[in-house]
């Protein structure tokens, strides 16, 4: 077997890994938001509610893929099944947020703490910021606008460090299932 054989082979992989990842997030980030019905309460509500376990999904995808591309293969398979359901302002931020954390994964790794919660934390506070203004503005969300620059700011810090704890949470979980040999 030569070398271009098996690149192609641990791209396959990585794509079955980022369908499967994306997949499991996206569902479970449709039943979050269809049990809870929180978007129809409040625009920042439903992103916070997100930013919880299919952003620890998606974050334990990127360090499962562990190689270049892997971001962008859960970014675009994610955007995908948004843009399916109706939902541009998800998906449109998830495209932006690939390429950002494709960067940010060359530069400082998939496994380590510190690229874990970097990633993690700059993936989710963005999706939230972004997917609420996207939504504020493309789809006109029925639900009272908060125009306020404090709340927003302080919206935005709380997205940011939910994030940061879902990374901490991930590269846990990733760490347990590396030492027990479920993840090489």
């Amino acid at each position: 077997m030569n070398d271009k054989s098996s690149d192609q082979i641990s791209v396959k992989k990585a794509l079955v890994y980022a369908a499967v990842f994306s997949v499991a997030s996206y569902a479970v980030a449709a039943g979050l938001a269809l049990s809870t019905s929180l978007f129809a309460v409040n625009i920042f509500a439903d992103p916070i509610l997100n930013l919880t376990v299919p952003l620890i999904l998606l974050s334990i995808g990127i360090q499962v893929i562990n190689r270049k591309l892997g971001p962008i293969f859960i970014g675009l398979i994610s955007a995908g099944l948004y843009a399916i359901s109706f939902l541009p302002f998800i998906a449109i931020p998830l495209i932006i947020i690939a390429l950002i954390v494709e960067g940010i994964t060359r530069v400082m790794g998939y496994r380590s703490l510190k690229a874990v919660i970097t990633y993690t934390t700059i993936a989710g506070g963005l999706e939230g910021i972004l997917s609420t203004l996207f939504a504020l503005y493309m789809v006109k969300v029925p639900a009272p606008i908060i125009t306020s620059l404090y709340i927003w700011t302080g919206v935005s810090v709380g997205m940011f460090a939910e994030s940061a704890l879902m990374g901490l949470i991930s590269f846990y979980i990733v760490s347990y299932l590396t030492k027990a040999g479920v993840i090489k």
